[in-house]
């Protein structure tokens, strides 16, 4: 039996045992209030049986992923673990996930690290709870297959913890065989804050937690289910939520009634678990990509008399349920997601129109740059939007305005960082220094777990996606960082290393504020701009070790 150590911020595969990080020493930095994390591959191993699929037949409509999934998962059981480490660490079994294609990256156009690795492969994206059990192989049905598996190892440091230099080891058994690895863990007196300052906002699909682990909404399973969702949300620093749930009801001509309870029970239920902000689903959606008209109440063009009649009925309705509940402060709404030169005009002229109804209720859209001057209070745009217009997006700042930024589908081009499963790993922790570096106080995707109709998470990362009239695929990794497990969600190393990028991001802001310079200095050693980025992982943690040694000067 064979181990090499991996950095947690390097992807790692099931047919690779070589890394530029690859050590025979588990070497952490870490601070308080976090998790030191890493990567342990063994090679060595032979499946002993096969986990069954456990996602019900009705997510499939090609039979291809299916065929698939009926390999199953090749196992081997009856692995131990020791470690006379003081804190207490979190394994978890890698799990192999396809990357069936590079989607729209021509091979004519790739550069290092874009792609990271050519497809079809499989990458360790999954992370199952260690149950004694570790994935063998690849696990797509090739003879003879590898006898590669890994871990991923989270050590809790928590925030009281003493700093100092820890060592010890960790033992790793498989029958008569077993390995022991030497622990050097250096803890800091720096401390990620508890409460988060940057606002992360993602998709939650409730309905597609009940289908992908067959259960109803509404029960005590699914209730359970939801409950892991939201605490493997907030592990990853996300701290928002949309807030939906509102029923509709015409009782007359351009007359209507309006049941937030559902909304008002999703909110307290997200605030109970600790998200602090809410972000209004959009008040109309585009007709089409090529289409100047919005669309209220899914039928009503938006400046027609009848989206009117809506407007002037909800809106007030909204304010007075949020006002009633004290939460006006803690909401800010959608007017009409990804407005474009076609309806921009029209945008403008709705975002006026909400802004007389409900004038203190805070507008906020995911966007590139168009003609929008003066539409929202919150812009949002896509990080190469914000980059190539930087000028014109920091004076909306000047007047007044909050800047985010967002990635989804895009950018997929001109070496932009994105958080696919074909990129470096690094480039979705970097997202985040991005925050850092140009003050952007909040970040959006679309998706945490918004799998594509027909879409197992496991062997299809590229799914059709249809928005509007338009249809395409989805890039690697696009629709999800969680996995629908045998008993809930399975994290991923993807929404691992957000978490951390959301905590280096909170540091380097605590550091801004003894030594702007000194801050400014570690970011910029690394990123650079959202296309410049250091992608050389040992280079990262010493920009990243040089940050704890600098915050923890000042306790």
């Amino acid at each position: 039996m064979r181990y090499v150590i991996v950095d947690s911020a390097e992807f790692t595969y099931p047919d690779r045992m070589d890394y530029s990080t690859a050590t025979k020493c588990i070497l952490l930095d870490a601070p308080r209030n976090a998790y030191a994390t890493f990567q342990l591959l063994i090679s060595g191993l032979q499946p002993n049986h096969k986990k069954e699929s456990w996602l019900p037949d009705v997510i499939y409509t090609d039979p291809a992923p299916q065929k698939q999934a009926a390999l199953g998962f090749p196992r081997v059981d009856g692995i131990s673990i020791k470690t006379d480490l003081p804190y207490e660490i979190e394994w978890y079994t890698l799990v192999p996930v396809t990357v069936e294609q590079n989607h729209a990256m021509p091979s004519e156009t790739a550069k290092p690290h874009f792609p990271e690795r050519v497809a079809p492969y499989r990458v360790y994206d999954c992370l199952r709870p260690f149950d004694g059990t570790l994935d063998v192989g690849v696990g797509d049905g090739r003879v003879p297959d590898t006898d590669i598996a890994g871990l991923y190892g989270a050590i809790r440091i928590p925030a009281d913890a003493t700093p100092g230099t820890y060592t010890a080891s960790v033992e790793i058994a498989a029958g008569e065989e077993s390995v022991t690895v030497p622990v050097l863990l250096t803890v800091y007196q720096a401390t990620v804050p508890q409460k988060e300052t940057l606002t992360v906002i993602q998709g939650y699909n409730a309905s597609g937690v009940a289908k992908y682990h067959s259960v109803a909404q509404g029960t005590a399973e699914y209730s359970r289910l939801d409950a892991a969702y939201l605490q493997a949300m907030r592990r990853m620093r996300q701290n928002a939520m949309y807030a939906m749930g509102v029923r509709v009801t015409e009782v007359g001509k351009n007359k209507y009634e309006f049941d937030f309870s559902a909304m008002e029970k999703s909110i307290r239920r997200h605030l109970a678990a600790g998200f602090q902000r809410f972000m209004g689903t959009s008040v109309g959606r585009r007709q089409s990509w090529s289409s100047s008209t919005i669309l209220v109440n899914g039928k009503l063009p938006a400046m027609s008399y009848e989206g009117y009649c809506y407007l002037s009925q909800y809106l007030p309705a909204l304010h007075d349920m949020l006002e009633r509940n004290g939460w006006l402060d803690r909401f800010i709404m959608s007017v009409s997601d990804e407005p474009n030169d076609c309806n921009c005009t029209e945008f403008r002229a709705l975002c006026g129109l909400v802004r007389k109804l409900v004038p203190d209720i805070r507008l906020a859209d995911a966007m590139s740059y168009s003609d929008l001057h003066g539409a929202l209070d919150i812009w949002i745009p896509l990080n190469a939007e914000y980059d190539k217009h930087m000028t014109e997006i920091e004076t909306l700042r000047a007047n007044g305005d909050e800047i985010w930024h967002y990635v989804c589908c895009v950018p997929r081009s001109e070496a932009y960082i994105n958080r696919f499963t074909d990129y470096a790993l690094l480039a979705t922790r970097y997202l985040f220094w991005g925050n850092f570096k140009y003050d952007l106080t909040g970040y959006l995707h679309w998706a945490v777990n918004r799998y594509q109709v027909g879409q197992d998470p496991y062997r299809q990362s590229c799914p059709e996606h249809r928005n509007a009239d338009s249809v395409g695929f989805l890039p690697a990794g696009d629709t999800h960082l969680f996995y629908p497990g045998e008993d809930g969600p399975w994290l991923s190393i993807r929404g691992e290393n957000q978490r951390e990028g959301v905590e280096e991001y909170e540091m380097l802001r605590t550091l801004a504020k003894e030594d702007p310079s000194k801050a400014t200095a570690i970011c910029e050693r690394v990123f650079r701009s959202f296309r410049d980025v250091e992608y050389d992982v040992s280079a990262f943690r010493a920009a990243r070790k040089e940050l704890l040694r600098a915050l923890s000067e000042f306790g």
